[in-house]
């Protein structure tokens, strides 16, 4: 047992949209060369929880699969790609997540049942998080009018977890929770 963990809560999206994804990252790595989380499989972050007593948040995560129990699934659409600013010196590149009405309800009533808030969330699958303005500049006009769009089905939360203070670092997976409507699976 460790004193502290981290959790992290994200949407998996289906392998097709994952291998999409990655086709993109290793496609910006010939275009600007190596950055930081070129390997990061793709998920779309829900939430980062840090420095947490696991015998506290244990219970609370427990609870969270009993509300989330009765949570909808939800059919999330790529539209194109998008890039945030990160600080004066980098940017992020994703495909952006369409943020209708019903998309941005359906967040809300998700953050409602993870007893969360979501602070300026903006949905989205990372491509070349943290990359210098200069590598940017370069790779932007790549996707700036590239079209994409395809759904996928968000039908479970997986929260992953991590010791705060251990050496080396990794995220591993902690439990997944299932929204309703989904058959899971009896080992």
């Amino acid at each position: 047992m460790t004193a502290y963990a981290d959790y992290l809560m994200v949407i998996t999206p289906p392998d097709n949209i994952v291998k999409e994804v990655l086709r993109y990252k290793r496609a910006s790595v010939s275009a600007i060369g190596h950055f930081e989380g070129m390997h990061i499989s793709p998920k779309l972050v829900i939430s980062r929880q840090v420095r947490c007593n696991p015998l506290l948040a244990q219970p609370v995560i427990s609870k969270m699969a009993d509300r989330l129990s009765t949570h909808p699934p939800a059919c999330l659409q790529i539209n194109g790609f998008g890039f945030i600013n990160n600080s004066p010196t980098t940017k992020t590149i994703y495909a952006r997540i369409e943020n209708d009405e019903a998309t941005d309800s359906w967040f809300k009533l998700l953050s409602t049942h993870l007893g969360i808030r979501l602070y300026n969330f903006v949905p989205a699958l990372l491509i070349a998080a943290n990359i210098p303005n200069t590598s940017f500049d370069k790779l932007w006009p790549h996707f700036e009018k590239r079209q994409w769009r395809e759904s996928f089905t968000a039908s479970s939360l997986t929260i992953l977890h991590r010791d705060t203070y251990a050496e080396y670092r990794e995220w591993r997976q902690y439990r997944e929770l299932f929204l309703a409507n989904r058959v899971q699976e009896i080992f």
